[in-house]
């Protein structure tokens, strides 16, 4: 899309949604970057004097003062002069600044998106196949791979039925073991209702988003719980977001959401939530519940999954480590702390001890960018299961980057 530049004399800001990567291309160090507005089209690798002028960008600098930095580190030339005015035009056409018109873009495409009534899949043809029979192949293969633990074979043949599952939401390739034995439990089974509980990546102003959409995935459409949704909105008060933005390009529920239709079909209701960061109570409260105004919304929480052939599905991941995810150091260096953390985390988890597991957040800092902690937090509190069995647990390397990201399977009966 070709767009005038816009004659911008104050301050430059990046956009606080880029996803920015770190990694070497060709033996020199670049950038990946890209977003989840889907405005910038293909991620952008930056190399050289871009990356100088990207980090000029701080919030402070006008493009007047970005160009006479750049020019005081470079060597004083009309030619450099030049090239950081294109630069600078070029991150504006790429929609890379924080300006009056990205919110105004930005503002039109929330507005769109409240409008519609169904929510579209957003990673179809990308992430998995988009014909129905290709999908089914492709969700079967990966179910084949899984092999449950005898204790949980144990406990599905006694006719025992699964309260609840945490299990990934990373790709479906990377994840697809823990994606296998997570759903592998859900065989034979059927529910009346689901609650998906997700990592809102986009969510802004609110600890939960909730959408009344029904949800499109290439099986068909499934209904949401309209009136529960409603409740929970009311329950929730001024922890939910103003409106459902978040669900637009969210693959946390999504891809649960294609397991699911596949094993029990599209006859359950399902009740959609994201969860942002908790981040700014870990130093206040001892637990999820200690949130203030959340009691209300985890009691209607409980009073929901009470209700007979009702389960919990919690698409989440655990740490995020390497360059990629802000740290200086590879993943490789942090591989031995990261697992000893998550070892803590599932323990907490499986003996459903809410203060410890917060805790073990609150001592850390969130250091290792545990994306899912707030949704099993929330799980944590809301759960009455009397078992629950870890599936399995793995932490995947990405070379390019030095980073890695872990995530874990779990069942509660």
């Amino acid at each position: 899309m070709n767009r005038i530049p816009e004659k911008t004399t104050g301050p430059l800001k990046l956009r606080a949604d880029l996803e920015i990567q770190p990694l070497e291309y060709r033996g020199q160090r670049a950038l990946l970057v890209s977003d989840r507005l889907g405005l910038i089209k293909n991620p952008v690798l930056l190399q050289g004097e871009a990356l100088e002028v990207l980090s000029l960008i701080d919030g402070r600098r006008a493009p007047e003062d970005i160009r006479l930095e750049f020019l005081r580190q470079r060597g004083y030339s009309l030619s450099s002069s030049s090239l950081v005015s294109e630069i600078l035009d070029s991150f504006r056409q790429l929609w890379f600044l924080d300006t009056p018109e990205f919110q105004a873009r930005k503002q039109g495409l929330i507005q769109e998106f409240i409008s519609l009534e169904v929510r579209a899949p957003a990673l179809v043809g990308e992430a998995y196949p988009g014909q129905p029979s290709e999908l089914g192949k492709f969700l079967e293969q990966i179910l084949e791979l899984g092999k449950l633990p005898p204790e949980v074979e144990a406990e599905l043949k006694a006719g025992r039925r699964p309260l609840a599952l945490v299990a990934p939401h990373i790709d479906l390739g990377r994840g697809h073991h823990l994606y296998s034995r997570a759903y592998a439990c859900l065989c034979s089974q059927q529910y009346r209702r689901v609650l998906v509980l997700g990592t809102g990546h986009i969510l802004e102003n609110g600890l939960v988003s909730l959408s009344a959409k029904d949800f499109a995935t290439p099986f068909g459409r499934i209904k949401t719980d309209k009136e529960v949704v409603s409740e929970l909105r009311q329950a929730a008060g001024g922890l939910a977001a103003p409106d459902d933005f978040a669900h637009r390009k969210e693959h946390s529920i999504e891809f649960q959401l294609l397991f699911l239709q596949h094993l029990l079909g599209s006859d359950f209701l399902m009740v959609p939530v994201l969860f942002g960061s908790v981040n700014q109570w870990l130093g206040k409260a001892g637990r999820a519940s200690d949130i203030p105004g959340f009691q209300p919304f985890l009691e209607k929480l409980r009073q929901t999954i009470a209700e007979p052939e009702t389960l919990v599905v919690a698409g989440v991941d655990f740490c995020h480590v390497g360059p990629k995810f802000g740290h200086r150091q590879p993943s490789s260096e942090l591989r031995e702390e990261v697992l000893a953390f998550d070892h803590r985390l599932v323990e907490s988890l499986l003996q459903r001890q809410a203060e410890s597991f917060w805790q073990l957040l609150r001592e850390n800092g969130d250091s290792f960018n545990v994306c899912g902690f707030p949704v099993l937090a929330t799980l944590l509190e809301i759960l009455s299961a009397d078992r629950g069995y870890l599936l399995g647990h793995e932490l995947v390397e990405e070379p390019a980057t030095r980073s890695a990201v872990s995530f874990a399977s779990l069942v509660y009966f």
